[in-house]
């Protein structure tokens, strides 16, 4: 078994930690503030990566560091610093970190978002495609995601798409309250469900871990990227409310209008829980 370090344990985080545990790997985490539930068999590190001295607190005997990052406010401030100067803090920090009887570094693999592309008119984007990022998110995120891999070139990033289930319900909520939905121009819309996240990470990880061939990067999404306005009607009728009315605004949202393509991962073996938005959003919805 390994030694596993996550540098943020938030939501995600933390139910990959609970994960890897049952797998009976050693887990350490490293968080800012102390964790609202406890996880049995979790290590906890209070570490602010951001600070340079608050970092040499992280243990770098590990056999992987797997980053799940999370900035604590929605502004280019925050993620700038958190994915610009804290993760290169980390990696600075690991810069002489070595696996035992080895000259390879720990691995490392950082979660990051299909906001990095700028595709806005419906194209269809993988691994191969430009990220091209219009937004200031995706660009903090592009950043880290180059700093990755200076630091190594066999470092993996893992771009997921729209996370949503248990929880992370907020388009469940803007058609049950009626919210405007964009109709026209057509509007894509990409998802992947929470168990999936965690499923491709554990997939990597232990992969990583038998040092199976990897590419160093992984675009994670359902394979059914649908209309948005489609999957809203969808939606109103399985929990029989009216459909959402258009949104009446002259200036229509195009950023971020792609259809992500999940072949590489697949190809490579994985195997989707929830291969469409009918399937993760139906059993979000079942009677219990």
């Amino acid at each position: 078994m390994a030694k596993i370090l996550l540098v943020g344990c938030g939501a995600l985080g933390r139910r990959l930690a609970v994960c890897l545990i049952a797998e009976k790997h050693t887990v350490v985490a490293v968080k800012r503030t102390p964790l609202k539930l406890p996880v049995t068999g979790l290590q906890l590190v209070l570490a602010d990566i951001t600070a340079p001295q608050s970092v040499k607190r992280i243990p770098t005997d590990v056999d992987i560091v797997i980053f799940v990052l999370a900035p604590s406010q929605r502004n280019e401030a925050a993620y700038q610093k958190l994915y610009g100067q804290g993760l290169l803090n980390v990696l600075r920090h690991f810069a002489h970190a070595r696996l035992p009887n080895s000259e390879a570094r720990p691995r490392c693999l950082l979660v990051s978002s299909t906001s990095v592309y700028g595709q806005d008119n419906g194209e269809w984007v993988d691994e191969e495609s430009p990220a091209h990022a219009s937004s200031f998110n995706g660009k903090a995120l592009v950043h880290a995601e180059q700093q990755l891999w200076a630091h190594s070139v066999d470092s993996i990033v893992v771009r997921f798409s729209g996370i949503y289930g248990r929880g992370r319900e907020g388009l469940l909520r803007r058609v049950r309250e009626g919210k405007p939905i964009q109709y026209d121009p057509p509007y894509y819309s990409n998802r992947i469900h929470e168990e999936d996240c965690l499923g491709v990470l554990s997939f990597l990880i232990d992969r990583a871990l038998l040092d199976k061939p990897l590419d160093n990067l992984y675009l994670a999404s359902d394979s059914a990227p649908v209309l948005l306005a489609e999957m809203a009607l969808w939606l109103s009728e399985l929990m029989s409310c009216p459909p959402p009315p258009a949104k009446t605004t002259n200036v229509m949202q195009k950023k971020l209008n792609k259809r992500c393509r999940n072949d590489r991962l697949l190809r490579l073996g994985y195997v989707l829980r929830y291969g469409s938005y009918q399937e993760g959003y139906g059993e979000l919805l079942a009677p219990i």
